[in-house]
């Protein structure tokens, strides 16, 4: 497939400690999270990307924090966090006409890969947290949409490998991400919305 890519920012054992340890906490507490997240070494994202290991990327997605790995983190207090570590997407002068995720520190891009890559890539990561929690509570699949949700239910949060649609390009191309979101804060945005929240967390 002409201008087609898969990017990938690698998902280590060290990472699923690291979240694995921010599930313990109630992802509402700004002051826990933020302590957890120092103690990680995990970058305030507006520092960072004004930092020179920015200064020749192309365009840097909005964050809260980046990992020493390179991931993007958004948590910002409504009680979820949000971690992507893979984009499947084309490269041909519509919504992008650079590969912007090959240039950012830490991803790497592979030229003409696609699904099976970018599921490859899901797998792998599914595979790491089964290895440290068990099987899931959940597995959705939408074939349809090529959308799928592992999760786990853990004391105080859900923890969920997800890809699919990616909503900033307005659906063009697609992520894979780890989510935590918590099992109690009423408003905190589940994928998919209250019905996903109803069967995840019950």
């Amino acid at each position: 497939m002409s201008g087609a890519y898969v990017a990938q920012c690698p998902v280590t054992e060290e990472l699923v400690s690291r979240l694995l340890a921010l599930a313990e906490l109630d992802l509402t507490d700004a002051d826990a999270i933020e302590a957890r997240m120092r103690e990680a070494a995990w970058s305030d994202w507006a520092q960072a990307v004004r930092g020179p290991a920015y200064e020749d990327t192309p365009d840097v997605p909005d964050a809260t924090h980046i990992t020493p790995q390179g991931h993007f983190v958004t948590c910002d207090g409504d009680g979820s966090l949000q971690l992507p570590f893979a984009y499947l997407y084309s490269v041909d002068g519509g919504l992008l006409d650079e590969d912007c995720w090959g240039a950012m520190p830490g991803w790497t891009s592979a030229e003409g890969a696609w699904r099976p890559e970018f599921d490859a890539h899901f797998a792998a990561v599914v595979e790491r947290f089964t290895e440290r929690l068990g099987l899931p509570d959940h597995d959705i699949r939408q074939p349809r949409y090529d959308t799928r949700y592992v999760s786990w239910r853990l004391e105080h949060n859900v923890l969920i490998v997800g890809q699919g649609p990616e909503p900033l390009s307005y659906h063009q191309f697609e992520d894979a991400h780890v989510y935590l979101v918590s099992r109690t804060v009423k408003d905190a945005p589940f994928p998919d919305g209250e019905e996903m929240r109803a069967l995840l967390t019950t």
